[in-house]
């Protein structure tokens, strides 16, 4: 039998504020508690969260609510800040709010020193890395073998610390220039991960709700979500009345912030539409760069 000397610590570790929490954290802990019943692991759950409800499996760290993109940009800041508590875990892993234990997942996957998840989207196809390339999460060409979805990912302790610090330096500095990756949190995590060995799991323990999957169950869910209704803070609708009558402060900056979500999300759709469009060209000019600024 197991000694409880020689079990293993692991701290499983989401962020859920706003309407998340009521929507996806029950679900999720319970489903973590039904089918991962390691023998040889002792599992605590951490959630950062601003809601005052509490659960004694579940350890609540306080943060504020804050709008899209802010609330997926902070997190590996809000990590940070509680890594003293965190670290006594021999692993720690990332996980979504939205998502949902379906199947047991072999003990193995808590042995590795960094693992991520490959995202469903990308398996067969260039993943959606940075490509610009006054981006400080830029990945060049030889680099870009992986890509990951930013739900479900972790590590040994010290080495989800150095991704921890590592990253939340580079959002700080980022946002004190004003800048931000095409896919926020994700492209920190691949740009991270395409320099550190890192094990890629199946799209099997993220796999979305509304894909029908042949032949497999899943170890985990993915599961849908009303985005504007979750992720934003509430907002007047941007009619034309409502900016002549004129507007507080508060007002206008809820506008811009709508504004700039919808701006940042037509320019996603571009560049795939263009990076599909022109791939040959793309790769070469890439690569030539690449060569020239070695």
């Amino acid at each position: 039998m197991t000694t409880l000397k020689s079990r293993r610590s692991i701290g499983i570790i989401t962020i859920a504020t706003g309407e998340y929490y009521a929507q996806f954290i029950p679900k999720l802990r319970d489903s973590i508690a039904r089918y991962w019943n390691f023998d040889a692991a002792e599992i605590q759950f951490y959630c950062f969260t601003d809601t005052l409800v509490k659960r004694p499996d579940i350890i609540s760290l306080p943060i504020l609510h804050l709008g899209w993109p802010f609330a997926t940009l902070l997190r590996f800041h809000w990590i940070k800040e509680q890594l003293a508590q965190l670290l006594h875990h021999d692993f720690l892993l990332y996980m979504d709010a939205d998502m949902e234990v379906v199947k047991p997942i072999p003990f193995s996957v808590f042995s590795d020193s960094l693992i991520a998840v490959r995202h469903p989207g990308f398996v067969d196809t260039p993943g959606a890395f940075e490509i610009d390339r006054q981006e400080k999460t830029y990945v060049p060409p030889p680099l870009r073998k992986t890509y990951y979805q930013g739900c479900f990912w972790g590590g040994s302790s010290s080495e989800f610390a150095k991704l921890i610090n590592t990253l939340a330096k580079c959002v700080e500095e980022d946002l004190a220039l004003a800048r931000i990756p095409i896919w926020h949190d994700e492209s920190y995590l691949n740009w991270y991960f395409s320099r550190h060995s890192c094990v890629p799991l199946s799209p099997l323990y993220a796999w979305p709700q509304s894909e029908t999957l042949v032949g497999e169950k899943p170890f985990i869910l993915h599961l849908e979500k009303r985005h504007n209704r979750i992720r934003q803070i509430e907002a007047q609708e941007l009619t034309l009345p409502s900016i002549l009558r004129g507007l507080s402060i508060q007002e206008q900056a809820d506008f811009y912030k709508n504004l700039y979500l919808q701006a940042h999300e037509k320019c996603q759709r571009l560049e795939q539409k263009m990076s599909a469009r022109f791939s040959c060209l793309a790769q070469f000019r890439e690569w030539l760069a690449y060569f020239k600024n070695r």
